[in-house]
């Protein structure tokens, strides 16, 4: 048992090498692109002060659990040498890998299956949560200097033609686009919504 907690450790540990490559492709610094890891723990800090301070009724446990297990996937390079390719092509074989041998193996692909599934409030608001950690870090990206506008335009030009067009014109601060593009996520939402808004809305740091 002892074993299988270690490895799991050491597997999930890669995710602090596994840069977010969105920020690469708008030309964030390489020194300043955030880890995979990194974005993790953002998300656990907003789910917790939102489900808090707006008294949202969630199972936080497994909110917090979706949140890790969603990202193993993007260590599942590790794996491609033995596993189909095909069986991969949705990150669940890597899942079922990097878990092998925990008791609670069948648990976590449940909730890795959930989150996919999007039908649950749990897996709603981990989808929100994530996509709102991405707007704050476009955010800190931009009012440090290192998202430049012009970047940023060129981004939104190749999101599909119907958003390029009603978003661009909006598009008056680097990360305005990707507040935006996300804002689409949470229109059920209106604490989302409001979030999304006053983020948007901050002018320094």
């Amino acid at each position: 048992m002892n074993k299988n907690i270690i490895n799991f450790y050491l597997l999930a540990n890669k995710l602090k090498n596994v840069i977010r490559t969105g920020w690469k492709e708008v030309n964030i610094p390489d020194d300043k692109i955030e880890s995979v890891a990194d974005h993790v723990y953002g998300c656990l800090v907003l789910s917790l002060v939102i489900s808090s301070e707006k008294k949202i009724d969630l199972n936080m446990e497994k909110v917090f659990k979706m949140i890790i297990i969603k990202e193993l996937k993007k260590i599942k390079s590790m794996y491609e040498a033995s596993i189909n390719s095909s069986e991969n092509s949705d990150g669940r074989q890597s899942i079922v890998s990097i878990t092998e041998g925990l008791i609670n193996q069948d648990e976590f692909l449940s909730i890795y299956d959930e989150f996919e599934a999007q039908q649950t409030k749990e897996a709603k608001f981990t989808l929100y949560v994530t996509k709102l950690e991405s707007d704050l870090q476009a955010k800190i990206y931009d009012l440090n200097g290192d998202f430049k506008l012009e970047n940023a335009i060129e981004d939104v030009k190749n999101y599909p033609e119907e958003l390029s067009e009603e978003i661009l014109p909006q598009v008056k601060n680097a990360s305005d686009g990707w507040i935006l593009f996300d804002r689409r996520y949470y229109k059920d939402s209106e604490t989302f919504t409001e979030l999304s808004k006053d983020i948007q809305n901050i002018k320094n740091l």
